[in-house]
């Protein structure tokens, strides 16, 4: 059968080989899109790093000095601004609907600062640096935003290291590729200054900033409360309600001026991290949508190309068909027949379809705009599995319908039309 499937092939080159380039191009074309669908989904699919159920944030303002409510403490300016920060910190923490409060910088998600640094181990002669996006927040921070530890830690003994100086990296696809993030924990390295080591006390999930970022790396340290440089570092809240209680803190809050007002400093803009999340992600997922649409209509032309042209080449064979189901062939040896045949030369095409896919994939994804984890193999293996099962299903689909009706056509009109 194989040997006949050859041969009939072979004695049709010059039909075939411009079906096999029309093949090939298609087979290159649903590669790309592939990819290109694959790097703007897939992070959608991974974890995000945290849980912003029942959490919610609060800007940190000051009086502006101009304003007629504006009191002037000279030289105690700064103290003072602590210790009001510090006590409207204590009043929310004292709420009866309150989990959990830290200052923070940097460190929710749904924005898209990013404060990037680089570290590398003390006395380090290596030349690869870990790169990431530094997220702030005091020791409580892990109770609020419940960060997933990849050591197992539960979120008291992160909440306890992160007191004692320690700080936490996710891993980094990037620098994975080169070294392994695992082998910097255990090491000290100096981020801001050059005089307060940092110990990397664990690995957690990569803390994104929205759902469609891929993996960045993430740099979690503590903001220390008890310190004046917190100013440096502060300008918002960030808090845990009680399951159930979200509306009940926004009720106090809202009504209880004590809470949010000291002074010269004030609390504002209290969001709710799900309508943070809804907001922030509209734009993208409307994005998103329309590339997925895009991607899909282009397929369906496709599909319909494809259709057309096995269909017609069926449509040609109609008196082939015929005259073999008078010469006793069944219904399932056309079927094979017809099938075999076009899926052979699907992987006849597929030859230099694979050939030009590896050539892109150093030329066009590695070396352009593609993210790094793109580049890896794993997405254009699954892409160009992706496309020789939508192709096969195309061409059967493609031959299928065509040589049904064919078959039903009685072989002496067949024959003498033909």
């Amino acid at each position: 059968m194989n040997r006949k499937l050859i041969i009939q092939i072979k004695n049709e080159w010059r039909d075939n080989i411009w079906l096999i380039v029309e093949l090939t191009v298609v087979a290159v074309a649903i590669w790309l899109l592939s990819i290109y669908l694959f790097m703007t989904v897939y992070p959608k699919l991974e974890e995000t790093g945290t849980d912003i159920s029942n959490v919610y944030k609060i800007k940190i303002k000051t009086v502006n000095s101009e304003s007629p409510e504006y009191q002037d403490f000279g030289e105690a300016q700064r103290e003072t601004k602590l210790a009001d920060m510090r006590m409207l910190m204590r009043r929310i923490r004292k709420s009866p609907y309150v989990e959990a409060a830290a200052f923070s910088n940097n460190v929710m998600p749904y924005q898209y600062s990013y404060m990037g640094n680089s570290i590398k181990p003390i006395g380090s002669t290596d030349s690869i640096d870990y790169n990431g996006n530094v997220r702030m927040g005091s020791p409580d921070i892990v109770r609020v935003l419940r960060p997933v530890s990849q050591d197992n830690l539960t979120t008291a003994e992160m909440e306890n290291i992160m007191r004692k100086g320690g700080i936490f990296i996710s891993h980094s696809r990037f620098y994975d590729r080169q070294r392994n993030t695992r082998d910097l924990v255990g090491q000290k390295i100096m981020l801001f200054d050059t005089i307060n080591p940092k110990m990397i006390s664990g690995i957690i999930s990569d803390m994104k900033r929205s759902e469609y970022e891929s993996n960045s790396g993430t740099i979690l340290l503590a903001i220390d409360e008890s310190q004046d440089n917190m100013l440096n570092f502060c300008g918002e809240i960030a808090v845990r309600v009680k399951s159930g209680m979200g509306k009940k803190f926004e009720d106090e809050f809202l009504s209880d001026k004590s809470m949010r007002k000291l002074r010269n400093v004030y609390l504002t803009e209290l969001t709710d991290m799900a309508d943070a999340r809804r907001d922030a992600q509209y734009n993208q997922d409307t994005q998103v949508r329309l590339i997925v649409a895009g991607i899909v209509f282009l397929l369906i032309i496709i599909f319909l190309g494809l259709l057309g042209t096995f269909w017609f080449r069926i449509r040609q064979r109609s008196s082939e068909i015929a005259l073999r189901l008078t010469c006793g062939a069944t219904s399932g040896d056309i079927f094979r027949r017809t099938i075999g045949e076009g899926i052979l030369l699907l992987l006849i095409a597929m030859i230099p379809a694979l050939i030009i896919e590896t050539i892109l994939h150093f030329k066009v994804v590695v070396d352009d705009s593609f993210p790094f984890w793109v580049q890896e193999w794993l997405p254009s293996t699954v892409a160009f599995a992706f496309t020789l099962t939508i192709m096969a299903a195309m061409i059967v689909a493609g031959i299928v319908f065509p040589a049904r009706k064919a078959m039903k056509i009685e072989p002496a009109i067949a024959l003498k039309e033909e």
